[in-house]
């Protein structure tokens, strides 16, 4: 999906499209003014927000190496990639990514690493190799943006790595159910200051109302959404235990 047919208005029914492809990409739950950024972004480089070409990471828009490879291959002038085989070195992955175009004359390249012990450390090499490219590309291609792959040093972090596993939609349903169960307050309305037919100041009735306050901040990855209290700090979890920032 184009910017420019998101910001297509013909009518109540182009809209009411525009707003079910912006809900589609969980973009819906994205401040506007940070949606009008990303959207802004991708019409710049010519990116396609339904393929994921752009992500929302803690507030900010990052081009995905998708992105990067579309703007490549775009330009009409990109002549391929060489990586070298990742090697383990003082704790990190590390593989240097050189990309050529050709207009220039020499490739340009850049070193990628990642942590041994990161959270994705299963395919640490391939991470390793993906930094490699994405930074190679940003400077081959002039994508000032900033990208995904850059945000592998949160991994760094002391929160404990979950492995995702597919969790059945009713088992969701029902840990999400309890978990906003266990956060329920009893809130008494307020009535001060309402007066009744005969004058006298109306007390407040005995029963309460339930109130609930969930951060729900999406997943960048699977849009699953962070059930911890709202105005928490800190990594967001899911109601399977997820994390991410």
């Amino acid at each position: 999906m184009s910017t420019t047919a998101l910001a297509r208005t013909n009518g109540a029914t182009q809209d009411a499209r525009d707003a079910a492809l912006i809900k589609a990409i969980g973009f819906d739950r994205v401040p506007a003014e940070q949606r009008e950024l990303a959207m802004h972004i991708a019409e710049r480089y010519g990116l396609d927000l339904m393929l994921r070409h752009i992500v929302m990471v803690d507030g900010k828009p990052y081009i995905t190496r998708d992105g990067l490879l579309h703007v490549a291959h775009r330009s009409g002038v990109f002549d391929g990639i060489e990586v070298t085989d990742p090697v383990l070195e003082g704790g990190y992955w590390r593989a240097r990514a050189t990309v050529y175009r050709k207009d220039m004359s020499r490739g340009i390249a850049y070193p990628g690493r990642y942590p041994e012990k990161g959270r994705n450390q299963a395919f640490g090499p391939e991470m390793a190799i993906k930094v490699g490219e994405v930074m190679a590309l940003r400077r081959a291609f002039d994508v000032s943006a900033p990208v995904l792959e850059e945000r592998w040093d949160m991994d760094e972090s002391p929160a404990a790595a979950v492995e995702r596993q597919p969790v059945p939609l009713a088992a969701k349903a029902a840990a999400s159910r309890a978990r906003i169960e266990a956060r329920q307050v009893e809130v008494p309305p307020d009535t001060s200051g309402l007066i009744g037919p005969d004058q006298e100041t109306v007390e407040a009735p005995t029963e309460a109302v339930s109130v609930t306050a969930l951060c729900e901040a999406p997943d960048p990855v699977d849009q699953a959404h962070c059930v911890l209290d709202a105005g928490h700090e800190g990594w967001h979890a899911d109601e399977t235990g997820v994390t991410w920032r």
